[in-house]
């Protein structure tokens, strides 16, 4: 059975199964990756740098967003044009995201490059973590152009079903990567540089792979012929990527105001938090991986007009997320203590990483249904709620709740300042995917009644 094929067919276990689960290998990967920077930096003693790691997150965010706004807004673009039979479109929809991708990538590397002290001190880094912030973010910088169109070309591959390939590519980036992680960090001594030139080096090697893939398809293209910065493909590109990439950008953002308010309560503070949060994001990106896998063929049903399949797959996707996201969340509480012990050898860092570990996954059960909305939304195109979803979780409301929640409880608040941005969030997810559910399902029967008036006339 061809992809496309699949993707149109295939039982819905089945495709969720073949669609998803390399998908999730892919982000579980990931997350090891981001847990080897702090086990291999943990393991040298070096809270600081730890410390370091996650206030430069920001910066590693800000090149997600524009890597998720170029692929993720590909992939969607790619998947519904493919659906309509467009494979014309389809090649100039790649070509524009890997291309953007490498122009954005330079931008933001001359940016950081210029301004790293300001941008160091904007993190909330102090007198001793300024330093290996600034030392970290500089490295990523320079490696830039290669982690936005990397990640751009390796989500654009999974628009024709190809989440196979799409993940070996992105697996095999992120095995370099901790492998380097060790040599670097613990045998070259280089410390946070080494954990920064790792993580460069394996989106290079990614990047390769991902071309050479690309070549390969007859529904891609990286030609710099079939680029192109008319409305009709750079505008449906990002604004289909908008969604998920707004959500990145201000998590970033918001990161900057948590880690400022983290560390009024000092660096024991902030590493601890950066330890914790890795439970909730391994099991975030499970679940982003699951819906994420998934999205080509919500938006190969819609671009066919098949809302049937859609609902198929949006309540199927749903159900096994919630499952997911349930079941993790009881493995790593009942796990808290050693998982926080293994990461990082510092007695009140592991005192204090084992009660925000509770407030980083006491919603994890509902995220599930969060993320399906969100990427419901997106990929049927509906871009301007999905992006007031992503958006909410992220920032319009968790700012103002974590300064909130900081004034009331203290570090308490700030704990479990997330768990309640999460439920607003997906309450209001889950009320516009019904909302938008049930106008595209109204849409058939307008044109009916369209066709019917005109006969009778």
């Amino acid at each position: 059975m061809t992809n496309e094929k699949m993707m149109k067919e295939a039982p819905m276990w089945k495709l969720l199964l073949s669609m998803s689960v390399p998908v999730v290998l892919v982000t579980l990967m990931m997350v090891v990756y981001n847990m080897a920077d702090i086990f291999f930096m943990g393991m040298t003693g070096a809270t600081m740098q730890v410390a370091a790691v996650k206030l430069a997150g920001p910066a590693f965010s800000i090149i997600q967003a524009f890597n998720t706004l170029l692929g993720m807004g590909g992939c969607t673009a790619i998947a519904m044009a493919l659906g309509r039979g467009d494979r014309e479109m389809a090649k100039k929809c790649s070509a524009f995201s890997v291309w953007a991708g490498v122009g954005i990538g330079v931008v933001l590397m001359a940016v950081v490059v210029l301004f790293t002290n300001p941008l160091v001190r904007l993190m909330g880094a102090d007198a001793a973590t300024a330093g290996y912030t600034a030392t970290y973010m500089r490295i990523l910088a320079l490696g830039a152009p290669f982690m936005v169109a990397g990640g751009a070309l390796g989500n654009v591959i999974r628009a024709d079903g190809s989440t196979a390939k799409a993940a070996v590519g992105s697996m095999l980036g992120t095995v370099v990567n901790i492998a380097l992680d060790p040599l670097f960090i613990l045998v070259f001594k280089w410390g946070i540089a080494g954990a920064a030139v790792a993580t460069v080096l394996g989106n290079v090697v990614g990047l390769v792979y991902g071309v050479v893939i690309m070549h390969k398809s007859e529904n891609f293209s990286l030609s710099i012929k079939n680029f192109t910065l008319k409305k009709d493909v750079s505008l449906k590109v990002i604004g289909y990527g908008v969604p998920m990439a707004a959500g990145t950008l201000l998590m970033s953002f918001s990161s900057i105001f948590s880690n400022n308010l983290m560390m009024k309560h000092g660096p024991i503070a902030i590493a601890a938090q950066g330890v914790a949060g890795m439970s909730s994001m391994l099991i975030c990106m499970v679940i982003m991986g699951v819906c994420m896998g998934i999205q080509p063929a919500i938006s190969y049903a819609h671009g066919a007009g098949d809302n049937r399949r859609v609902r198929q797959i949006v309540r199927g996707t749903g159900i096994a997320s919630v499952l997911l996201g349930t079941v993790l969340a009881l493995v790593f509480f009942l796990c808290r203590d050693g998982f926080v012990a293994g990461m990082l050898n510092d007695p009140e860092v592991i005192e204090l990483g084992k009660r925000m570990i509770i407030g980083s996954l006491i919603t994890m059960p509902i995220y599930g249904v969060y993320q399906m909305s969100s990427t419901y939304l997106q990929a049927t195109g509906k871009v301007s709620y999905a992006t007031l979803v992503s958006l909410l979780r992220q920032g319009i409301v968790f700012i103002p709740i974590i300064y909130t929640m900081n004034a009331l409880f203290a570090l308490n608040g700030l704990i479990f300042a997330g768990a309640v941005a999460d439920v607003i969030a997906t309450v209001v997810g889950v009320v516009l995917s019904v909302v938008w559910a049930r106008k595209l399902a109204a849409e058939p029967k307008m044109v009916e009644s369209v066709e019917r008036a005109k006969t009778a006339a």
